[in-house]
């Protein structure tokens, strides 16, 4: 197997697909809330739902499978094994707490791509000394590419004015700055390890983005 080559597996397939479901099952009530709990019937508000999922899986599809593929393309490049894994707890928060908060809140970690210094090639292992740079530009790197999503919908919307350019925008810009949070399971805790002015500036910088998107 070639040091460089971009991989994907089966289980990471079902695996992200699952995550997809649910991210995009907590979004619906985040950015349609409103409606939906605000609806004159029980019926209408299921009638109007499909349309809100459908929406939701779009934003959602383009930003956490493009930010998790953007881990994923860097570990692989660093001569790393990485593989993303669902998260069964991380699924139940984001449906349960978008319930529950009644689309206050989305927990946006169902899962993460689980890397390893060790990986299988055709000579035997391999092993990389994982460094605190490459630690961090890993887990940087999704949440840059939600930022450069988010910009480049935030423009779209204004030019066009369409909702769903819209929905993408915040969508992708509450992802980079959730997962900028410095806790364990997410992103902003090894960027920090790594760099904490790179974190501080990298932060401020999603969460006035995020404030943009809202406002859009």
């Amino acid at each position: 197997m070639a040091k460089h080559e971009f991989t994907v597996s089966g289980r990471e397939i079902r695996d992200i697909a699952l995550a997809l479901a649910a991210l995009s099952f907590a979004f619906s009530f985040v950015l349609f809330g409103n409606k939906i709990f605000s609806a004159a019937s029980f019926a209408s508000a299921i009638t109007a739902y499909p349309s809100y999922f459908m929406q939701s899986l779009i934003a959602v599809g383009i930003g956490f499978v493009l930010h998790e593929m953007g881990h994923k393309f860097v570990a692989q490049r660093k001569g790393l094994w990485a593989e993303f894994r669902a998260w069964p707890m991380g699924l139940a928060l984001a449906v349960g707490l978008a319930l529950f908060s009644r689309g206050g809140f989305v927990f946006a970690a169902p899962g993460a791509v689980m890397i390893s210094p060790m990986r299988r090639t055709e000579s035997g292992y391999h092993i990389r000394i994982l460094k605190p740079s490459d630690e961090g530009t890993i887990s940087i790197i999704g949440s840059v590419i939600n930022v450069i999503l988010a910009a480049v919908f935030s423009l779209l919307t204004l030019i066009t004015g369409f909702t769903i350019f819209a929905i993408t925008a915040q969508v992708n810009a509450w992802l980079a700055l959730f997962n900028m949070i410095p806790v364990a399971m997410l992103d902003g805790a090894k960027v920090m390890r790594w760099h904490k002015g790179i974190w501080a500036g990298f932060t401020a910088l999603c969460g006035a983005l995020w404030i943009l998107t809202v406002m859009l």
